[in-house]
């Protein structure tokens, strides 16, 4: 080596590739550790069941083509199924025990009925430090029919376990009925049995977190703060050549491989989940005076309103006329409701941030409010109805247009009961999405209000941001660069919220 080279050091030239164009062979080689719809297996998977279309989800893309459930023990190949639409699923959910929930909503009281700051991080990291000792095992990747199979087991012992219950891989696996590409079977006496043999211990965790938190609020179990800044660790080449990298790119870029290799590898080709009922024969019509009737007397009906003569429901596709028909003692009926409908969270920053506490594959980074017919909020309600446990937000408007099908103008639509509780009870991860967003939200708004209590106080705006990055930081055991940069976009993400609540219909 010369010594030019010897100062310029090596130079390595990165061609970086453009995954939307790989073919899914070059792409199969460049991400050997995870599987997607380019896979040889996911295709050989479509062959073997004739499906046309796939809905592979991030937990199954995420893990390699050999991974195995650690409930059932099956191999990805006996996991998949076709839906009775025809659709291969192919799907992992990530399963969490809900007693933490119940740990962070109690440490959470306990934070904000202190006005000490230095408090306030004691008991914050307390919390992060006695989350190993509360849950009863860690968050888990499963297969979707021991999901399923855990929150019908859940269901039908509602009434005697506690609502924060969850069955762990290993008593989930107690109660199962296995067989390669169907649900489980599940033996609710096991089931029970399993719930019996913890519940001493649940009640003694949850004991032991108002114990604690009580303690730490106390003053007791102090931890005292480095001052400064968390010192580094040590140094690795992959960061130094990341640095560096990153220096040398001219456009500071960032390439967003990861979202783009991701984006290649799941499918979400559910439509037609449900087969579409025949359409009913069509029902009395209204005639023009009748509907101008309708239409008058529901002028005190806001959603009515909002809703404009051009509105057609967004799960049945019918319009205001043919949502009218004869009720059971024979007078006019329709109705417009409002449904809550959430949408993903698209943001590169949020997303990194949310998916460090999120319990759920789903993002969610807002939501709005629909307008649907009585006859679709009625699928709705009825599911919640006959399955006591269920939320209103365990259908989507996706879900009902899937179960509605060809709807028919001035009659109730003709459902499949059976299905409609099935799709349900597999929006768990939704769910556990939907409790991630709210406790997010919960987050923003605390932020925003020690913000506003601060400067109440007489500090700054720059000097109160700094003392909430900096207990954040302390609570978190991060950097206080690290902490500044967090409560800057909780503080925005409090102001979108606000805004976004603003225009919601």
């Amino acid at each position: 080596m010369d010594s030019l080279e010897k100062d310029a050091g090596y130079t390595v030239t990165l061609a970086i590739p453009d995954i939307t164009r790989l073919a899914d062979e070059e792409l199969a080689l460049f991400a050997p550790f995870r599987d997607g719809r380019w896979s040889a297996q996911t295709k050989a998977l479509l062959a073997h069941f004739s499906a046309a279309k796939l809905d592979l989800n991030r937990g199954w893309a995420s893990t390699r083509q050999h991974w195995i459930c650690p409930c059932c023990q099956r191999e990805k190949p006996h996991i998949a199924r076709v839906s009775s639409g025809g659709v291969l699923l192919c799907r992992l959910e990530y399963h969490h025990d809900h007693l933490a929930d119940r740990a962070k909503r109690i440490f959470r009281e306990h934070r904000l009925h202190s006005d000490d700051r230095e408090t306030i991080i004691q008991v914050g990291r307390a919390e992060n430090a006695l989350m190993l000792l509360v849950e009863r095992f860690e968050q888990t990747l499963i297969c979707i029919d021991c999901n399923l199979a855990e929150g019908r087991a859940k269901l039908e012992l509602a009434k005697e376990i506690d609502s924060d219950f969850t069955f762990t891989p290993s008593e989930i696996a107690s109660f199962i009925d296995v067989a390669p590409n169907r649900l489980h079977e599940i033996d609710l006496g096991k089931a029970k049995a399993a719930w019996l043999l913890a519940k001493d211990d649940v009640a003694d965790r949850l004991d032991f977190t108002r114990r604690m938190a009580q303690r730490v609020v106390s003053g007791r179990h102090r931890r005292q703060v480095a001052a400064g800044e968390r010192s580094f660790a040590y140094l690795q080449d992959r960061d130094i050549i990341y640095s560096i990298f990153q220096r040398a790119s001219s456009e500071k870029r960032n390439f967003g491989l990861a979202s783009a290799i991701e984006a290649r590898s799941t499918s979400n080709e559910s439509a037609g989940n449900s087969p579409r009922p025949k359409r009913k024969p069509r029902g009395e019509v209204p005639s023009e005076s009748e509907f101008a009737e309708i239409d008058r007397q529901k002028q005190d009906h806001k959603p009515w309103v909002m809703a404009g003569s051009d509105w057609s429901c967004p799960s049945c596709d019918r319009s205001k006329h043919e949502i009218c028909r004869k009720s059971n003692r024979g007078l006019w009926t329709a109705h417009i409701h409002r449904v809550c409908e959430f949408e993903p969270e698209e943001n590169p920053d949020s997303l990194w941030r949310r998916r460090t506490r999120a319990t759920s594959q789903i993002i969610i980074g807002s939501h709005i409010n629909k307008l649907v017919c009585q006859d679709c909020r009625n699928i709705i309600a009825e599911v919640k109805r006959r399955t006591p446990g269920l939320t209103e937000n365990n259908l989507t408007i996706g879900n009902v247009r899937l179960l509605v099908g060809m709807a028919t103008p001035h009659v109730p639509h003709d459902v499949d009961w059976e299905s409609a509780i099935t799709l349900a009870l597999g929006n768990r991860p939704l769910i556990d999405a939907i409790d991630d967003y709210h406790e997010h939200r919960r987050s923003a708004y605390d932020t925003f209000r020690e913000m506003s209590e601060l400067v109440e106080l007489g500090y700054s705006k720059p000097k109160a941001r700094d003392i909430l990055g900096h207990e954040f930081a302390k609570a978190n055991d991060l950097d206080v660069e690290e902490g500044d940069a967090h409560v800057d976009w909780l503080l925005d993400e409090a102001e979108r919220h606000m805004q976004m609540e603003s225009m919601l219909l």
